[in-house]
């Protein structure tokens, strides 16, 4: 931090000792104008070299909002983000949300198809890309690129009177009818996440790492976090190892890191060790391992927080803080409701459980979304009237199972339905099984969701041929289904059964089908002469490694490394393990350009020599 920077957080230290906060705000722009008017000089973002102030966000994002006026955006319509993590992501949400519109961000990994759609569904006539970046084949409306610099002088546009339910950004998560469902957030559920929460307590002085993409839900608190408290927000580049978050972290002196649980639990000694500097580190999307948080408080660590909630409540609506090892028992809880937030556990006749008696979470409260875009059914089956309310306020039906212990923290119990976690993503296993029935040639099918022993979570996939109609391979299948879903939603492995086995209530028999998934494994299957071993000891540990991580005995060193099963979280595991197995740091991008693993092989050797030739090396 310079002399420059210092001056500023004092300075907004002194303000809030002398209890001169910046005013209550209604909206995200009228709260980042607070911040602005506050720490005009202070850096707000960086993005490897370079660094921006808020007062030169502000003036970025101003020109930005001046350019989509004349493209038509007005306030309430819905504007495309079409971008990685970036600083013009940043600069696009502030000048779409300055406008009193709502951003809609898209991945740009995702087909094409599928994006279509969403962008269709949410009439956007409007889409924002980096400048210089091409827009996408599939967009045939106004295209306008975001720059990151500007030389023009730009008149400071005038704060609109956004009430705090407009809404703010509309995200896509997965759902069960082959359509992506589009939640829809207001300004006050981010405020109510963010400002006085708790569970950080976010201060000037902070350094937020921003790793999470902004089609993820994840993003909502570290990008507001950090720019609605004055804090600096550092955006990490795509595929990051996790060698290369513990140098993001330590470099710029990281204070709030939120990592996806399952990136949290594959977490090795040399990480944790690294990180147990930053002041909290958070982690949500799956169940946490209390014997990761055990050994992250081991190494140093100050505090860790399990958060839960789905996108429908705003990336958090319970956390469960943690400051000391006897914190994580045999399993963390998922913890309490942060303000602004009530939780109710019920019965299928929507009335209490008592303590200790498993129910259906409820959540109710500011951080609600207001509903599903353009889907008002599904909006009156998934958020009812709340019952214990006396406003006439909602509650959202989470699916999810959870006890409630007398010191008032939940212990989730899984879920209700189909739904799932995948890589920190919720996937409706229904909406999977939509798109399989969908390609022609299938009478049924059914998707199961299973965990290794390395804790990879895999999709399965069984599916009944029509006899009368052409037939079709699992290959063909996989295609088809990568033409319109995410990677982390096509199915590891897809099997054809005669029938589908019932249950006696005449339902799919999904345990069945989990307990044949695990039986059947090819991590059972003899591995065949051309494995690609030989009597290189490398060679045959890093295939084992990865065999051990993918449960599946018949990867071979010919073989490329996504072919297999690969995918960026257990891309991650696999860096991790070679840096803590052979004490080189592997990188994510030498995974992607790899074409074999015999060409990682040859990759972590020559980090290995050059890690012995080094004169640090031969000194110690």
């Amino acid at each position: 931090m310079n002399d420059s920077d210092q001056q500023h957080v004092e300075l907004a230290r002194s303000i809030a000792r002398n209890g001169i906060s910046p005013s209550p705000a209604a909206s995200l722009p009228q709260a980042f104008a607070n911040i602005v008017g506050i720490l005009p000089g202070k850096i707000a973002l960086i993005v490897g070299e370079q660094a921006w102030s808020y007062a030169e966000l502000d003036r970025l994002s101003d020109a930005a909002a001046t350019q989509l006026v004349t493209h038509g955006v007005a306030r309430g319509h819905c504007v495309g983000i079409h971008m990685d993590r970036s600083a013009e992501a940043i600069i696009a949400m502030l000048a779409i949300l300055k406008l009193g519109a709502t951003y809609v961000p898209f991945d740009p990994a995702a087909p094409g198809q599928r994006l279509a759609a969403q962008a269709d569904a949410a009439t956007i006539k409007v889409l924002t890309v980096a400048q210089g970046q091409p827009a996408p084949g599939w967009f045939r409306g106004a295209v306008q690129a975001i720059a990151t610099r500007s030389d023009d002088t730009v008149a400071s546009r005038p704060l609109l009177d956004i009430h705090p339910l407009e809404l703010a950004y509309v995200i896509y998560t997965s759902g069960s009818t082959n359509e992506a469902k589009g939640v829809c957030i207001p300004h006050r559920a981010i405020l109510d996440l963010v400002t006085g929460a708790a569970y950080c307590g976010f201060v000037p002085d902070d350094v937020v790492y921003h790793g999470m993409s902004i089609a993820f839900d994840g993003s909502t608190f570290e990008i507001w976090g950090a720019l609605l408290s004055g804090a600096r927000l550092v955006v990490a580049p795509p595929r990051v190892a996790i060698h290369e978050i513990c140098d993001l972290v330590e470099e710029h002196r990281i204070s709030v890191l939120l990592l996806s649980t399952g990136v949290f639990n594959s977490l090795g000694r040399d990480a944790l060790q690294r990180l147990s500097g930053v002041r909290v580190l958070l982690a949500g999307g799956d169940v946490m391992s209390p014997s990761v948080a055990n050994q992250f408080f081991g190494a140093g660590g100050r505090i860790v927080v399990n958060g839960y909630g789905p996108t429908e409540v705003t990336t958090f609506s319970h956390c469960h803080v943690m400051t000391d090892a006897g914190s994580a028992d045999t399993s963390i809880p998922i913890g309490t409701p942060i303000r602004g937030t009530a939780a109710y556990l019920l019965d299928e006749r929507l009335e209490a459980r008592s303590l200790g008696a498993e129910g259906e979470l409820f959540i109710g409260g500011t951080g609600l979304a207001q509903g599903y875009l353009g889907n008002p059914s599904l909006t009156a089956e998934r958020f009812l009237p709340d019952p214990f309310a006396l406003d006439g306020s909602r509650m959202y039906r989470t699916g999810d199972l959870a006890v409630q212990a007398a010191d008032g923290c939940l212990d989730y119990h899984g879920r209700i339905d189909t739904q799932v976690k995948i890589r920190g993503f919720r996937v409706e296993l229904g909406e999977i099984e939509s798109c399989l029935r969908s390609c022609g040639s299938l009478l049924a099918a059914c998707v199961i969701h299973v965990k290794n022993d390395a804790g990879t979570s895999l999709l399965h996939a069984y599916c009944v041929r029509d006899r009368h109609g052409p037939d079709i391979t699992e290959d063909e299948l996989t295609v088809q289904l990568q033409a319109t879903l995410p990677d982390y939603m096509v199915p590891r492995r897809i099997a054809f059964l005669d029938v589908l086995p019932l249950t006696i209530n005449g339902k799919v028999d999904r345990k069945q089908l989990e307990a044949h998934a695990r039986s059947s494994t090819p991590g059972d299957a003899p591995a065949p002469e051309t494995s690609g071993t030989s009597d290189d000891a490398l060679g045959n540990s890093l295939l084992d490694t990865l065999k051990h991580l993918l449960d599946d005995k018949r990867v071979s060193l010919a073989d490329h490394f996504f072919d297999v099963g690969g995918d960026s979280l257990t891309a991650m595991r696999f860096c991790a393990a070679v840096s803590e197995e052979h004490n080189v740091d592997l990188s994510l991008a030498a995974l992607f350009e790899a074409d074999s693993l015999q060409e990682i092989v040859e990759r972590v050797r020559g980090l290995k020599q050059e890690r012995l030739d080094s004169p640090q090396t031969a000194v110690a």
